[in-house]
């Protein structure tokens, strides 16, 4: 174990006796520094700007809920090293062009110290942008490769980018012998991402994309879609989008005939695509980090026990099962903080310290940053999640 893990384990492990249960974060040493570099003074202020409302609400709402919870845990904790941390939450409502318009009020009205957010990839993108121009921290919660291949000097990603789940969900389709697979994919970054790396990684399997069909994210029926990838007769069904449109997808599927395996990206992490696709969603499989079956590692895994207590955290506070878009939150933020408690508020170490992370266990993963590597997560971070019975499992 690293001189970091001893010091975490002695951490979490004075503070149950102490009885002090302030929740993962706490029980990671996160919020409580090894030795202190901030002294007194005003808030730390961190910006977060998520898709509270809109169509990508069932992602952003457990990202704004979990940087709550977190900063309660951060009020009761007594802050970092002594010092207020304030996290400032803004709802997109879904719009890019708002996320970015509310990522600049963080920056240049309330004095923010870094920006987690950008739910979708059109929002995140948008705002990378910008933490270029204003050379700002911005910890993305969005999958698009591009935010982070090439790297950029400001902007980090904690989700496992599109490349990395695609990758995945090759192995899926290579398992089950598939030649050929139609892609029904969102009409925007996060699904013509997806398109190209499925084209990439499929091809060197020695696969097919039959057809390929767009649609937008607003779109309510894509039967049409559906219709002309079924007369191409595809050895299975890959669909790049979130809910709800992800959800309609399963089901036009389904409701047309077709009993081909559909596969789905990251994007359907949470209980909202189950809602929204029901029977449908039965079947389906999917690559994403490994919260969702976290009970079924082994005990052995390095990131199981955060997993588990960041979720019992969440439900507690919050009354609803957590998802890995929330824990994306949680990582940006808490890599954040974990910063600031070694290098203090000043936004160019930061910078420095979160690109040279290594080891860092998050929910999303265990985070290896470099100059080279803004995400710092592979296909190891990922499983294969298959949804029986309106629950998650363990794909074998």
């Amino acid at each position: 174990m690293s001189q970091r893990g001893v010091v975490t384990t002695l951490l979490s492990v004075s503070r149950r006796l102490a009885g002090i249960v302030l929740g993962v974060a706490l029980a990671a040493g996160i919020l409580v520094p090894e030795r202190t570099v901030l002294g007194q003074g005003a808030p730390i202020k961190i910006g977060t700007v998520f898709a509270v409302t809109g169509p990508a609400s069932s992602l952003g709402k457990p990202e704004k809920d979990t940087a709550t919870m977190l900063q309660a845990q951060l009020a009761a904790a007594g802050g970092v090293g002594g010092r207020p941390v304030q996290i400032i939450t803004y709802d997109s409502e879904t719009d890019p062009t708002k996320a970015l318009l509310l990522m600049k009020k963080a920056v240049t009205e309330d004095n923010v110290t870094a920006v987690v957010g950008g739910t979708t990839s059109p929002e995140s993108q948008a705002m990378a942008d910008y933490a270029m121009q204003a050379d700002i921290p911005f910890m993305s919660v969005a999958a698009s490769t591009t935010l982070s291949v090439p790297s950029r000097a400001w902007v980090f990603q904690m989700p496992q980018r599109n490349s990395i789940a695609a990758a995945k969900a090759v192995e899926y389709l290579a398992a089950i012998h598939a030649r050929t697979f139609a892609f029904l994919y969102r009409n925007d970054d996060f699904g013509q991402d997806g398109l190209v790396a499925l084209r990439t990684y499929g091809g060197q399997r020695g696969m097919a994309i039959v057809d390929a069909e767009p649609f937008a994210a607003t779109d309510t029926d894509l039967s049409a879609q559906v219709a002309r990838a079924r007369v191409k007769n595809p050895d299975a069904m890959v669909v790049w989008s979130t809910p709800p449109t992800a959800s309609i997808a399963a089901k036009d599927i389904r409701q047309l005939g077709m009993r081909v395996p559909i596969v789905e990206s990251h994007g359907i992490a949470n209980k909202a695509f189950i809602q929204l696709a029901g029977p449908a969603a039965e079947g389906v499989v999917f690559p994403s980090g490994k919260l969702l079956i976290a009970g079924q590692l082994p005990a052995d895994d390095p990131q199981k026990a955060l997993l588990l207590r960041y979720a019992k955290d969440f439900e507690a506070a919050n009354h609803y099962t957590a998802n890995t878009f929330g824990g994306h939150a949680w990582d940006g933020l808490t890599m954040l903080l974990d910063a600031i408690r070694h290098v203090g508020p000043d936004k160019a170490r930061i910078r420095d310290y979160v690109e040279h992370v290594r080891g860092f266990i998050g929910t999303g993963g265990v985070f290896t940053m470099s100059p080279q590597d803004h995400n710092g997560l592979s296909t190891r971070d990922m499983a294969l999640i298959v949804i029986r019975h309106g629950d998650w499992s363990l794909w074998k």
